[in-house]
Parts: C-alpha cells; sequence; structure tokens
C-alpha cells in the first residue's frame, strides 16, 4: 500500500471515529441527565460519554496532519518535507496532550494541561483561518479552494468544541451535588440547561463534519 492511500484510508477513519464517538457521546449524555435513573447509573453513563468524548479528540489532532500530508503529495498545498514533519510533530504534540488530560490521575497536574489543550485551541483557529483566507487573496499562493474551505471548517469545529466547553463548566459540579445528594433537583435542572446550550454546536459539528467529508470527495 502506498503511503497516500494509507493516509487517505486513515484520514477517512478518522472522519468515521469522530462522527460516529461524538454521536456516541450524545446518546450517552440523555442517560446522565435522565432524572429517573439512579446515581450509579448515571455515573456508568457519564463514564461512557467520557470515554466516548476521547474519540473526537484524538481525530481532531491527526486529521490536519494526514490532510495535509496527503494534500502536499497531490499537489495542491505548496509545503516542503519540512512543513509536513512540522505539521505532523505538532499533531502528535497534542495527541499526546489529549491523552495524558484524559488518562491522567494526578488531578492538579491535569487541570493545569486541560488549561493548555483549552487555549490551544484558539490559537490554531487564527492560525489555521489566517492561512486559509489568506490563500484565497494570495494568487501566488498554493492552495486548492477546497482545501482552504475544509481548514475553515476545521475551525468551526474547534471553536464549537470550545463553546461546549464553556456551556458543561457548571455541569459537572451540578453532576457532583446530585450523587452527593445535595440540591438534586436544582442540579438537575442545571445539567438539563447546560446540556440542551450545546446542542446547536453539537449539530454544528456532525453538519460541519460531514460538509468537510463532502468537500474532500469533490461532491459539492
Amino acid at each position: 500500500m502506498s503511503i497516500f492511500l494509507f493516509l487517505k484510508l486513515f484520514h477517512v477513519l478518522l472522519f468515521v471515529f469522530w462522527l460516529g464517538t461524538d454521536m456516541g457521546t450524545f446518546y450517552a449524555s440523555r442517560f446522565v441527565i435522565n432524572p429517573k435513573l439512579s446515581g450509579p447509573q448515571r455515573s456508568t453513563a457519564l463514564q461512557i460519554l467520557l470515554g466516548c468524548d476521547l474519540g473526537p479528540r484524538i481525530a481532531m489532532t491527526l486529521i490536519i496532519p494526514t490532510g495535509i500530508h496527503m494534500a502536499s503529495i497531490l499537489g495542491v498545498v505548496e509545503i516542503g518535507n519540512t512543513g509536513v514533519v512540522a505539521i505532523w510533530a505538532t499533531g502528535l504534540l497534542w495527541l499526546a496532550l489529549v491523552l495524558i488530560v484524559h488518562f491522567s490521575k494526578n488531578e492538579e497536574r491535569k487541570k493545569k494541561l486541560k488549561n493548555v489543550d483549552f487555549w490551544i485551541r484558539p490559537m490554531l483557529v487564527l492560525l489555521i483561518a489566517s492561512i486559509a483566507i489568506y490563500s484565497f487573496f494570495e494568487p501566488t499562493y498554493t492552495m486548492a479552494p477546497f482545501i482552504a474551505y475544509k481548514l475553515l471548517i476545521l475551525c468551526g469545529l474547534i471553536l464549537c468544541g470550545l463553546a461546549i466547553r464553556y456551556h458543561l463548566a457548571r455541569f459537572t459540579p451540578a453532576f457532583i451535588d446530585m450523587m452527593s445528594g445535595k440540591n438534586i433537583e436544582e442540579a438537575n435542572t442545571i445539567m438539563k440547561k447546560r446540556m440542551d446550550l450545546c446542542m446547536p454546536y453539537v449539530y454544528g459539528i456532525w453538519v460541519g463534519t460531514t460538509i468537510s467529508a463532502a468537500l474532500g470527495l469533490h461532491l459539492i
């Protein structure tokens, strides 16, 4: 199998993994906020949710290097070998950070690394969006328009993820209150409200990933 075909397969699997596990996260969330279930049942649903949520986080870190690497092979993005290596190194370091945050048992370290992971995302959005928009106005800059559109959609997906994190900031304290028997009714109200606020961004991620896949297949 050539490197291009391997990258193509991997890139498609990342898309499937991202969209599929994101839907799994959504489905599990319905059980987490269901007040008719017992505390242990809802806690189990939360563990399933967190496990599924790792899927999109992994896919996001690797979908950029696989896509840019393929684009460089096809010649639709002008980037040298050094640039490809740098993008892969960045993606793998980001992946390592995501995995450490997810699996770390050290809560203090986990909190610090979560903040690092959070602020990496808006910086990436600014960088990626600037490159994509610049390519529209600089004729000598080689980047096929569909690649630029895909990069801008990716920026939108990252921003949707940040919005979800923002709205869920009060979810965890409310869940802890519910599990400990404190202000159960108020906690249930907060959890449902927070999840409902996330839904437009969840749908945005599903639509965005689908449009991005269609652009990659040149369906639109």
